[in-house]
């Protein structure tokens, strides 16, 4: 039988965690789990990985880095700030519907981050990853309606980031679609105000 390289086999050990998380909870993602689900043995697991916490900052960073460059993407430039903010919205929207098990990952494992020592900083540097790309946002929508922000634009990406967060961990649970749509509407005009013509 061919050996599974180990880049390879990272990745479907990385799969699995992300599998298991997603249908059965953190609790249930022990390394004896994740192998079973990934279908190798623990000695190929930490042959790949020193630790589950290992895995866990990989499985952490390559969904994050998927995530992060597909909202990247959804930049819309509607002729108005709040008309570009609004089909911005609407494109990362359509990201969360098209994987909300993606999402709930996420949250899951920036919790856990946030109480787990051997993952310090990850939780951080997911939130730095989504202020930059909410910045980065802003700043193209402002430059193509040749505006500017009122407030600092990291100011304006964070509250970009706090609602965005909000309204997906609210859909989660009660699974309102257009009550979510309607908040990330009102919010799209709302920040819109903090936009004054540039010349």
């Amino acid at each position: 039988m061919a050996r599974v390289p180990a880049q390879v086999r990272r990745k479907q050990l990385v799969d699995a965690a992300f599998r298991v998380i997603g249908k059965e909870g953190f609790a249930a993602a022990t390394t004896r789990r994740i192998c079973a689900e990934a279908g190798a043995s623990l000695a190929a697991f930490h042959y790949c990985f020193d630790s589950k916490e290992e895995l866990l900052v990989e499985l952490t960073r390559q969904t994050q880095a998927e995530l992060t460059s597909r909202h990247a993407a959804e930049v819309e430039i509607g002729g108005s700030v709040a008309a570009s903010v609004r089909a911005t919205l609407r494109g990362y929207w359509e990201t969360v519907e098209e994987d909300p098990n993606r999402e709930s990952v996420l949250m899951a494992l920036t919790q856990h981050a946030l109480h787990e020592p051997a993952l310090a900083g990850v939780a951080a540097q997911q939130y730095v990853e989504y202020h930059r790309v909410a910045q980065e946002s802003l700043e193209r929508i402002a430059a193509a309606c040749d505006v500017s922000w009122t407030l600092p634009v990291e100011q304006v990406a964070r509250m970009l980031v706090v609602v965005t967060d909000g309204v997906t961990l609210a859909w989660l649970v009660d699974g309102d679609r257009d009550a979510a749509l309607t908040a990330l509407d009102a919010f799209a005009d709302g920040l819109a105000r903090f936009a004054e013509p540039a010349h």
